[in-house]
């Protein structure tokens, strides 16, 4: 009976505690403190203002041949094949026209380009041989005043021999004038005045063959300077000839840019390139880390700087599922750059990208998996993937009071 008597009294409805049962000052204290805890989360909670850009995972193992166009004319090399640097890798010819005469545009090329350089040798030899003359001419001329420089100088030697003597005799003449007529002194003194004379044209004329020697010497040395300019000429005459047809040339075979495996190859003889085609893909022996290549549009540069935290979402491991890869920026240029990611040049559809190329930011990464719980995932080169720079970090309450302190510092 009690049993029973208990089982009622259990399932007998009690009253239930009424709102008006609460003091006021209680749920004042409660309201307050949940303001308070709100409050302090608003001041101390970070949030993170980010910039989504694209980027594309890059590695300095790999290296990718292209931006060629034309038809694959021969392949050398197959994938799985190691090449050295400056091995030949393929060949493409860009014109298959013929010329009026019939021949191939290669063929005329090259023929035009030797007609150039023995045009230009011809031209070189010629203008060697005039200054070749004119230089043979100087010499002759200058070895030529030195004999008559040398002979003028026993001259001049012996007029002053002569002169001394003719001195003497007039001196001795003098001496006994009382002796003597008086047309004897007068002859003995005019022969030494002529004898002065002879010495003193014999000095203004070796003064004048110096004066003819060092123009000589002048000149020499200006013809030794056209030689020598000639010789320039002519090589930059070559070079420049040599290098228009280089740059007009139609067939090019490409090298290896470094030494490493084929790994990636689309190369087949008669196959046509386009310029955003990879050829072939050269994994070289360095091993460094996977960076990933952030194209950061002009109007966004100014937020981003070196060190600032990158959070990667993949297009191979979709955002929502596999989240986000944190890497930091270790470099970033200080002009813009073409790409294979920057946009094409503006359109009346999209007048903000200008096509003058995007800054570019690279960010190392810690590793060569994605890892997600227990799985690890490869990340591969040319993968791309959304990039979000985390630009600035505020806490709720700077984000909420943003409009005030805008209208405090106005």
């Amino acid at each position: 009976m009690r049993a029973v008597a208990a089982a009622q009294n259990i399932m007998e409805p009690t009253s239930l505690p009424q709102f008006n049962d609460v003091r006021w000052r209680w749920i004042a204290y409660g309201a307050s403190g949940v303001v308070v805890a709100a409050v302090a989360f608003g001041f101390l909670h970070e949030v993170e203002l980010k910039q989504d850009v694209q980027c594309e995972i890059v590695s300095p193992s790999d290296v990718k041949v292209q931006g060629l166009s034309g038809l694959v004319s021969t392949v050398y090399v197959r994938p799985g094949e190691r090449v050295m640097q400056g091995m030949r890798l393929f060949s493409v010819q860009r014109d298959l026209s013929l010329t009026s005469d019939g021949q191939r545009r290669p063929a005329f090329d090259e023929q035009m380009r030797d007609q150039q350089v023995r045009t230009a040798d011809q031209q070189y030899e010629q203008r060697k041989a005039q200054l070749a003359a004119q230089l043979d001419t100087a010499n002759a001329t200058v070895a030529s005043r030195r004999a008559e420089m040398s002979a003028l100088d026993e001259q001049i030697a012996q007029n002053r021999q002569l002169v001394n003597e003719a001195q003497q005799k007039l001196s001795r003449l003098q001496s006994v004038s009382d002796y003597v007529t008086a047309d004897r002194i007068e002859q003995a003194s005019v022969d030494t005045h002529q004898m002065k004379i002879s010495v003193a044209q014999g000095v203004a004329r070796r003064r004048q063959l110096d004066g003819e020697i060092a123009a000589q010497r002048g000149t020499q040395s200006d013809l030794a300077a056209q030689l020598k300019e000639n010789d320039a000429r002519h090589a930059r005459e070559i070079q420049d000839i040599r290098m228009r047809y280089e740059q007009s040339r139609q067939d090019s075979t490409i090298s290896a840019p470094k030494s490493g495996v084929v790994t990636f190859s689309s190369l087949v003889p008669g196959r046509t390139l386009d310029a955003a085609d990879v050829a072939l893909v050269i994994s070289t022996d360095n091993q460094g880390a996977l960076r990933a290549a952030l194209r950061i549009p002009s109007r966004r540069r100014g937020f981003v700087r070196t060190g600032q935290t990158v959070r990667l979402k993949f297009d191979a491991f979709p955002y929502v599922r596999f989240g986000s890869y944190e890497a930091r920026i270790d470099a970033i240029s200080q002009t813009t750059v073409q790409s294979p990611m920057s946009p094409a040049p503006a359109s009346p559809a999209s007048p903000k990208d200008t096509g003058d190329g995007d800054f570019m930011a690279w960010a190392t990464l810690r590793g060569k998996t994605f890892d997600y719980g227990s799985q690890h995932f490869d990340i591969l080169p040319g993968m791309r993937a959304t990039a979000s720079i985390v630009v600035e970090r505020r806490t709720i309450a700077q984000w909420v009071l943003e409009p005030l302190f805008r209208t405090i510092r106005g």
